[in-house]
């Protein structure tokens, strides 16, 4: 097992320093990827665990213990136990294929023959060699905790949906809105405070009307009629919105209106914007249970990885490392 996980590291290690930012990070884990929909598996349960399924002949210059780990001569005997321990460690949880796990099986042949050819030259033996151990020791470690952590945080009971769905129900609150939007700038125009000053007193115009019951779609076009726009102008319709898609000053003054009530003025970044609900209503909660699942094991996740570092201090010598950068 560990010879295994050795050569897995190393197949790891030195594809990711040769790929490109386009390939995946790990050969392994593509030529073990997730079979198509339309290609069998073969069965592997006339297999068993302590059956040979990959021999690998004329490797002769392996180390007492790699003789020991499973190698007879010039000869190495991989049991299936260990062949399937390779495909967890470098694609955990992927469906293999027979021609996958033939790459797999000549990428592993590769690296026992360089493996071998590297300890006949001595550079097991390097300060290099260790520290780039060290490094994927490291490495695969948090890898692993990460793993552990994400398993833990995916168990959600529906008890816990229940109750973060009755805590936040406002989150779930939906309105259909319309709206008349008018720009702040008119890149056209070379007055732009003007042209500015302008548009919000012909927003507080509009507001006024369209509180009394006038079209929208009218007033948007009047609006930009009036601004000298020549183009058509964005039709009122909106749709459906929950509050994380606005603004959160827009959001907190469009969820407190009842529907058929018209906000005031909203000041958004490039437009004046006039909105008006249609519709509310609460989303039940059936219709967003997977998003609440979703977002309990984020948070879960997120407090779980905090708390491993949350006490971890780091001291800089800035004359290495620099000064440290601004925020």
């Amino acid at each position: 097992m560990v010879r295994i996980l050795v050569i897995a590291l190393l197949v790891e290690a030195a594809f990711a320093q040769t790929s490109t930012p386009a390939e995946n990070s790990s050969p392994l884990a593509a030529a073990v990827a997730p079979a198509p929909a339309n290609t069998s598996v073969e069965p592997a349960a006339t297999v068993a665990a302590s059956d040979t399924v990959l021999t690998i002949h004329g490797i002769c210059s392996l180390s007492e213990n790699a003789l020991a780990a499973g190698a007879n001569g010039c000869t190495v005997l991989v049991k299936r136990e260990q062949f399937d321990d390779l495909m967890k460690i470098v694609a955990p949880g992927a469906q293999v294929t027979p021609a996958s796990k033939q790459r797999l099986a000549k990428i592993y042949t590769d690296m026992v023959a360089f493996e071998g050819a590297a300890r006949k030259s001595g550079i097991d033996s390097t300060a290099q060699f260790r520290e780039t151990m060290e490094w994927l020791r490291l490495r695969t470690l948090a890898d692993l905790y990460r793993r552990s952590l994400e398993k833990e945080s995916s168990i959600v009971s529906e008890h816990e949906i229940d109750e973060y769905y009755r805590q936040h129900l406002p989150l779930f609150e939906e309105v259909k809105l319309r709206r008349i939007l008018l720009p702040r700038n008119n890149f056209g125009d070379p007055g732009k405070q003007e042209f500015e000053k302008k548009a919000l007193q012909t927003a507080h115009e509009m507001r006024q009307r369209a509180a009394k019951g006038e079209d929208l779609d009218q007033l948007q076009k009047e609006a930009y009629s009036d601004l000298g726009f020549n183009v058509l102008p964005p039709a009122s319709e909106v749709g459906n919105r929950r509050r994380s898609a606005l603004a959160p000053e827009v959001s907190e003054d469009v969820f407190a209106l009842s529907p058929g009530e018209i906000s005031r003025v909203e000041n958004e970044p490039y437009s004046f914007v006039i909105y008006k609900v249609e519709e509310k209503k609460t989303l039940p909660e059936l219709q967003v249970k997977e998003e609440i699942r979703r977002e309990i094991i984020k948070q879960r996740l997120e407090t779980a990885l905090k708390s491993v570092t949350a006490g971890v201090r780091t001291e800089m010598n800035d004359k290495y490392f620099g000064a440290p950068a601004e925020p």
